[in-house]
């Protein structure tokens, strides 16, 4: 093809993008006022500035700073792109593709209507688009060709189209959490598979092009070597370019791996705890440990350097812990450590066990050195490209290899709260996972490891780290910590709104009290602040009088001062909040309230009873024991502090003499079934009217409900209570099943699985032949099909009595194959380690040495998991 004719094909490809998108929008872009004043701009600075013009609504919200830096780079991709003679030159439109880009995005800014939603879309809208852009970076250093420019046309058509929809959807007010979500599931499906396909023609066109170019320079360098008259100079010149181009190439390479191991991985993120931690510490905190020997004494020690930081309850570890952090992070930065940390959160699942560690662990010193970068993306590749998920022994391993490399900077680890990691029955208990990988670092004595360590010093945590630990310390026992504490009560009474109003020896009085009682305790003195700033000035002094001494005491203190007519209420928020496998929403938590549980197992759900304010409605209900976090734009709800919870669900609770308090002890079987009983009824109370990303906003609830009802259903004394509601749940003549797993499915298939094929010819339902493929009445028919049985979902689920009902009311066959792997429910109970429910399985004729597609056998699921394997995988 000529350059004509290609420029010709170009420009109907472009036309056509811009018609979609005035018909998804209702705004012809060419003829916008916007699309002028952008064709004007000279600069990315002019064009980032009028962009800003346009989103005025972003001023108030923290992220705006981050928005902005987002669209510079956005504007910045664009120029570099469009400077090539790949979109200035092959194509004579009627507004120019980056302008049209422009022009949309000023558009979409226009649109937001400054709801936190909105805004997080957008910012990973903005992030998505930022990452391609920076790929096409690497063809401005590459003449254009033909097959190239049509790509890089393509892929901004796509986009076009991706700015088209999400400006629809944000006009029609109907905000989303993640980028996906900004569109309906099956649009997003499609145009993520057209960017996939063009992501790998984009690959494969730019290698053989950087061949031909290279291949080009190689040949000039002859020519030039032979020319006497030619200096040195022309050759140095065209290895810089050939240089410059290999490296550019090679790091987009390894983003691109080390992108694709983190989400193999997924590691918890632990900056979420660590800004928390940072942003609870009072000017001048963890100064005097900072200026002390221990600290630069445990940077300098040699092999076998663990300093362990103990201390009470509430003794403020963890932001003792962030301080370190910090100062280590400095030295990272300069080149002169490595670092990685993570927090225990006995909130979250994945931060509460060794795998979420060594996930977490591993992507951070990846990120730090290429040669641990090349170890974990080899760990990557042996396990198939990561279609294997690794045993934590395995994870283990790689992380020793990784600190075996020699010649590298000393390699900092820091653990803050290990007693938060999970010490339950399970041999072992994920704690011990945890000590035994610090034991097992120690003893290999790899070279300029160091290990800082904080927790409470709990009996088995002190026995198997004593006689690890160079550098002990008890905070107790510290002078500086007294000193902080101290500092910290003077600086409250002083400058909070309330107190600083007192009378100044009303104020001398309670800094002195605070400071005699609070016996190395951040939290005592923190709850007792926040109950005597509320007190009337004559009270203070009797309020003084009448202080807890512990921890306990204060806590039972706060649970008689929450009105009796509140009892039920707030009695129901601590059960969720202690039983929630993630930090709830508020508004997830709202929709729990809105249940009536008097009805029946399965309690009704009335949306009028809603709340109009949750938030007001926790803070004033619960006082200290709850709090309400900004994480990441939402407002999640959470135990003010680990020892609330453990409180609220201690026999200390259940067994004292006031009736008051004793009351809201939490039965965590009662609790996990609360919890079972809310997810299941708002799942049977949806129907197929709701299947569609915009009905779901309705229900906030829905989406946890879907992933996590079954881990409450399971635990021990509840199935029995939510029985009822598991059976209508799955039973094969109703939609519930297919709107649950339309939700969330806990299977999780890879979208390449999702066939047409596949689904109908499983539930041997074939749609009508005038149904094109992909079209409307398709995707609302296939939608709430599960791709398995109700059989498949309940063994992997681990529900035991369902299986039965299936199998015995049901019929249902426990020979059956489901997706391209050919699994059976066996196959699934095996892999999940469900062998109660594989046991029953076998005994309606299930065959142990049945071969899924790859070879593998339910004994094959089950060796690999008593060798370490991870059921989730």
């Amino acid at each position: 093809m000529n350059h004509q004719s290609g420029s010709s094909s170009f420009q109907v490809l472009f036309e056509s993008a811009l018609q979609d998108y005035e018909t998804q929008t209702g705004t012809p872009l060419a003829s916008h006022p916007l699309a002028q004043q952008f064709q004007n701009c000279q600069s990315v600075e002019s064009v980032t500035a009028l962009l800003q013009e346009q989103a005025q609504a972003f001023s108030n919200f923290r992220e705006n700073d981050k928005i902005f830096k987002l669209l510079k780079g956005v504007v910045s991709g664009l120029s570099k792109v469009s400077a090539t003679a790949t979109l200035g030159h092959a194509i004579g439109m009627s507004i120019p593709p980056a302008d049209a880009i422009h022009t949309g995005l000023g558009i979409l800014l226009a649109a937001f209507k400054g709801v936190t939603a909105d805004l997080d879309a957008l910012v990973d809208l903005l992030e998505s688009v930022e990452h391609f852009l920076k790929r096409l970076n690497i063809y401005t250093k590459i003449p254009p060709t033909h097959a190239m420019t049509e790509i890089v046309v393509k892929i901004i058509v796509e986009l076009l189209s991706t700015l088209a929809l999400a400006t629809k959807q944000l006009r029609q007010g109907r905000p989303k959490k993640f980028v996906k979500k900004f569109f309906g599931e099956n649009e997003v499906d499609v145009i993520l598979q057209r960017l996939d396909r063009l992501t790998q023609d984009e690959a494969r066109t730019t290698a053989a092009q950087t061949l031909e170019v290279v291949y080009g320079l190689v040949q000039n360098m002859r020519v030039v070597i032979d020319d006497s008259k030619t200096s040195a100079d022309s050759v140095r010149e065209a290895l810089e370019i050939i240089q410059e181009m290999a490296s550019d190439m090679n790091k987009s390479k390894r983003d691109k791996l080390q992108e694709d191991v983190r989400r193999w991985l997924s590691p918890p993120d632990p900056w979420k705890n660590h800004n928390l931690a940072r942003g609870s510490r009072h000017t001048g905190t963890a100064s005097w440990f900072v200026s002390s020997s221990t600290l630069p004494e445990w940077k300098s020690s040699g092999p076998r350097s663990l300093l362990w930081m103990h201390g009470k309850p509430g003794a403020g570890k963890s932001v003792l812990c962030s301080t370190i952090i910090d100062n280590i992070d400095t030295m990272r930065k300069s080149g002169l450590a490595s670092l990685a940390f993570f927090y225990c959160d006995f909130r979250e699942d994945d931060k509460k066990d060794l795998r979420g560690l060594l996930s977490s662990v591993l992507i951070q010193l990846c990120h730090q050195s290429d040669s641990y970068s090349q170890i974990l993306s080899r760990f990557y590749l042996e396990h198939e490209n990561g279609s294997k998920h690794p045993s934590d022994e395995e994870l283990v391993q790689c992380l020793k290899d990784i600190l075996g490399v020699p010649g590298q900077a000393g390699v900092y680890l820091v653990i803050d709260g290990l007693d938060e990691c999970s010490n339950t029955s399970a041999m072992p208990s994920p704690r011990e996972k945890v000590l035994k990988l610090l034991k097992d670092l120690m003893e290999s004595q790899v070279p300029n490891l160091r290990i800082c360590v904080t927790s409470r010093p709990e009996i088995d945590i002190q026995a198997a780290l004593e006689p690890l630990t160079s550098h002990s310390i008890s905070l107790h026992d510290e002078g500086g910590q007294t000193e902080d504490i101290e500092n910290y009560i003077k600086s409250v009474v002083n400058t909070d709104l309330n107190m600083r109003r007192w009378k100044m020896a009303d104020k001398e009085q309670v800094i002195k009290v605070l400071i005699e009682k609070s016996d190395g305790m951040f939290r005592w003195v923190y709850c007792q602040i926040v109950y005597l700033r509320l007190c009337l000035p004559g009270r203070i002094r009797h309020a003084l009088d009448e202080l807890p001494e512990t921890l306990d005491e204060t806590y039972e203190r706060a649970l008689r001062d929450i009105n009796k007519a509140n009892w039920e209420f707030a009695y129901r928020l601590l059960q969720c909040v202690a039983v929630a496998f993630r930090p709830l929403r508020v508004t997830e938590l709202a929709e729990i309230l809105s249940f009536d549980f008097k009805t029946g197992p399965i309690p009704k759900f009335y949306e009028d009873l809603r709340l109009e304010d949750p938030v007001e409605a926790v803070l004033s209900t619960t006082s200290s024991l709850l709090a309400i976090v900004d994480v990441e734009g939402s407002l999640i709800i959470q135990f003010s502090h680990y020892s609330v919870k453990e409180y609220l669900t201690s026999s200390r609770l259940a067994e004292t003499n006031d009736i008051i308090s004793r009351h809201y002890h939490i039965s965590m079987t009662l609790a996990y079934t609360l919890a079972a009983q809310a997810c299941l009824s708002i799942l049977l109370h949806l129907d197929k009217n709701v299947v569609s990303a915009d009905s779901l906003e309705k229900y906030p609830l829905a989406e946890y409900a879907a992933k996590y009802w079954f881990d409450h259903a399971r635990f021990e004394g509840v199935p029995e209570n939510v029985e009822d509601g598991m059976k209508r749940l799955f039973d094969p003549s109703k939609m519930h099943l297919g709107i649950w797993l339309w939700i969330h499915d806990p299977i999780e298939l890879p979208p390449w699985k999702r066939t047409r094929g596949a689904v109908t010819s499983f539930w041997g339902y074939t749609l009508p032949a005038e149904t094109p493929p992909g079209s409307p009445t398709e995707q609302a028919e296939l939608a709430l099909r599960p791709r398995g049985s109700s059989l498949h979902y309940a063994a992997h689920c681990g529900l035991l009595v369902i299986v039965k009902f299936l199998i015995i009311q049901h019929s249902q066959d426990v020979h059956s194959r489901c997706f391209n792997d050919k699994l059976s429910p066996l196959h699934l109970a095996s892999r999940q380690g469900h062998g109660d429910v594989a046991l029953v399985l076998l005994e309606h004729g299930a065959d142990l040495t049945a071969q899924t597609k790859d070879g593998s056998t339910p004994l094959h699921a089950r060796l690999l998991l008593e060798h370490g394997a991870d059921a989730t995988a």
